[in-house]
């Protein structure tokens, strides 16, 4: 038995602009994607002697239905990629056994940590952490653009995890520039006990005119934004206007209790806050960890918030 422990990080939309439809169907996207500290674990054993099979375990939360886990979705897409590449190309090693479709066991043991239904890209980022296992398990047998296309055909997000740390992400999400890290910057985040259907989310969207969006106002804040020496925080906080999620809009208007947090973290000292994905979870951003954790009592003593997540985190 060959065996894998990783952790799979959460993250935020720093913003979030949706400038459209695609050809294909999906929406275009424009957002910076900052991968933080609060993750999922996931335990990966793969049994070579033991005929193809597949098992997956969640342990931690219970609103996890693991058959419609993207771990196995990812592990599905993965297999049946390389057995078509192995199909075409017999220097892949074993590949006489991949093309007939001859796979170990694979059992993974997800512990769950970032709430569903949050705009965290929690079942996004686990996909990614399977793909990355298989593809060190299996030798390496996809390209960085083949292992990127694989994810995408996973989830939107699930590229966004392969590279982690700060990223633009346009289009489905599968055209990604790492940029300079914003990382060690103190978050709070509140999860309501509201989940947002993303696909509604989307399809409110559709029914109204996009709000505009000025491409070299956002070319350059990125520019200056990868240039910045110093305070982290204060160089993003100086994009100003062009900080916003579009989804935002339509997720308060059905949970106004968004709004209300977004509205109290603010109140704490928050130097930024906005909510995340298509929500619900709401994340602001301090200038110390000594006003994160003065802000978390805060939040965590308000009965309006009672028995909601709150997560002190930090960008990574």
């Amino acid at each position: 038995m060959d065996s894998y422990e990783i952790t799979a990080n959460a993250k935020i939309n720093l913003f979030l602009r949706v400038r459209g439809i695609l050809p294909n169907g999906y929406h275009s996207l424009y957002s910076i994607m900052q991968e933080i500290d609060l993750a999922d674990t996931l335990t990966i054993n793969i049994y070579p002697e033991r005929e193809s099979g597949f098992d997956i375990r969640c342990i931690g939360r219970n609103d996890i239905d693991p058959e419609k886990n993207l771990c196995s979705k990812a592990k599905d897409r993965f297999l049946s990629s390389l057995r078509k590449k192995a199909s075409a190309d017999p220097s892949i090693p074993n590949a006489a056994l991949w093309a007939q479709n001859k796979f170990p066991y694979i059992e993974i043991e997800l512990t769950k940590v970032i709430p569903s239904e949050s705009g965290m890209g929690g079942g996004s980022s686990d996909a990614a952490a399977v793909l990355l296992v298989l593809q060190e398990h299996f030798g390496n047998p996809f390209t960085v653009e083949e292992l990127n296309h694989l994810a995408v055909n996973v989830g939107a997000d699930v590229p966004f995890f392969l590279y982690g740390g700060t990223c633009l992400c346009e289009r489905v999400g599968e055209q990604i520039k790492v940029l300079n890290p914003l990382s060690g910057i103190p978050l709070l985040i509140v999860k309501p006990d509201v989940g947002v259907s993303t696909p509604e989310c989307f399809r409110a969207i559709d029914s109204k005119p996009l709000p505009e969006f000025d491409e070299d106002r956002y070319e350059a804040f990125i520019q200056s934004l990868n240039s910045v020496e110093g305070d982290k925080v204060a160089g993003f906080v100086a994009g100003g206007d062009l900080l916003t999620n579009d989804l935002e809009i339509p997720s308060v208007e059905k949970y106004p209790i968004i709004e209300k947090i977004r509205s109290s973290l603010l109140d704490t000292g928050a130097k930024y806050s906005r909510m995340t994905g298509s929500g619900s979870a709401v994340f602001a951003i301090y200038e110390n960890t000594e006003a994160r954790d003065k802000a978390s009592v805060i939040i965590k003593n308000n009965l309006e918030f009672k028995g909601f997540d709150v997560f002190s985190s930090e960008t990574i």
